[in-house]
């Protein structure tokens, strides 16, 4: 996904838009088309992201987008202070970038992980919350995040991500994406969780088991009338994210669930309420976690089973 972040970059500069990228101190391989071809809309400040968010803050005020990029747990965890006070406050349209959200640096221990992201930036009045599944929801997600009158941050994961989207179908912004609308049995993903919903999704099927898939792809704000609709037309809901279970999009939904009455069964699949105490690579630590199709398609059926 961060070469659909540096595509979509470079397109809207084509396209006329005053834009600027900020990175304090990481990316510039994925960087080198911008900051060749526009190196007067590249700025790294160096290892200061709390100054990185000032800087974007008096940008913005002058009329420039600004995007703010850095790994997801140095460009929200340390600078909370300065969004809350400089961009949230204030409704500044600046754009965070937080690359590797979730276990994606899974070698570099608890510091380089974020699973309390989503819930810290939900509750943060006034931003808008983006976590792309796939090259294509960044896309349409970076198009949209730059008409906002207000901050955003924008979750993305690794890089070489596949496309999960058919070929006729095309994600909006602020809608739930159904991607497979059969079945009984919802699965709502985000982030890189929606491959492996679908994955999962497809060993069901092999099974006799037909699940509809959801991407959930804009957190805040939340689509609402989407999931009251699958609450009306589903008996069985999981939701899957690369997060804490406490505060999360399973959160979230369960309480969208609770408001419109919803009887049937649910379950969240996320990261436990712990910081990692075993390390791997990020497939070793996801599947460490029960986030595998095979696990999750296993605990599905076990669901589905109980009476």
């Amino acid at each position: 996904m961060r070469t659909a972040f540096v595509n979509s970059f470079l397109q809207l500069a084509e396209c006329g838009h005053n834009i600027h990228l900020l990175t304090a101190d990481l990316g510039f391989k994925y960087f080198d088309p911008i900051r060749d071809k526009y190196p007067e809309r590249f700025t790294n400040v160096g290892v200061a992201e709390a100054n990185m968010i000032g800087i974007a803050a008096g940008m913005a005020m002058r009329g420039i987008r600004v995007f703010c990029y850095s790994i997801a747990p140095f460009v929200i965890f340390r600078t909370l202070d300065q969004i809350r006070a400089d961009l949230c406050h204030m409704q500044l349209p600046v754009i965070l970038v937080a690359a590797g959200g979730g276990l994606h640096y899974a070698r570099e221990g608890m510091t380089h992980h974020a699973i309390e992201d989503i819930a810290i930036a939900r509750a943060l009045p006034g931003l808008t919350v983006l976590a792309p599944g796939d090259p294509l929801e960044c896309e349409v997600l970076m198009k949209a995040a730059i008409n906002l009158e207000g901050p955003c941050y924008l979750r993305l994961g690794g890089n070489n991500n596949p496309v999960v989207y058919g070929n006729s179908q095309r994600p909006k912004f602020g809608e739930i994406s159904c991607l497979q609308s059969d079945g009984n049995v919802a699965i709502i993903a985000n982030g890189e969780m929606l491959l492996r919903a679908k994955k999962a999704m497809e060993l069901l099927k092999n099974e006799g088991i037909i699940c509809r898939l959801y991407s959930i792809h804009t957190l805040k704000p939340i689509d609402h009338l989407t999931i009251e609709q699958i609450a009306r037309e589903c008996g069985c809901i999981v939701t899957v994210e690369e997060h804490n279970v406490i505060n999360g999009i399973g959160t979230a939904i369960t309480e969208i669930l609770f408001l419109c009455g919803y009887r049937g069964k649910f379950q969240k699949f996320g990261i436990p309420d712990e910081y990692a105490k075993e390390l791997g690579d990020k497939e070793w630590l996801r599947d460490h976690y029960g986030l595998g199709h095979e696990r999750i398609a296993f605990e599905i059926k076990k669901l589905l089973d109980e009476q």
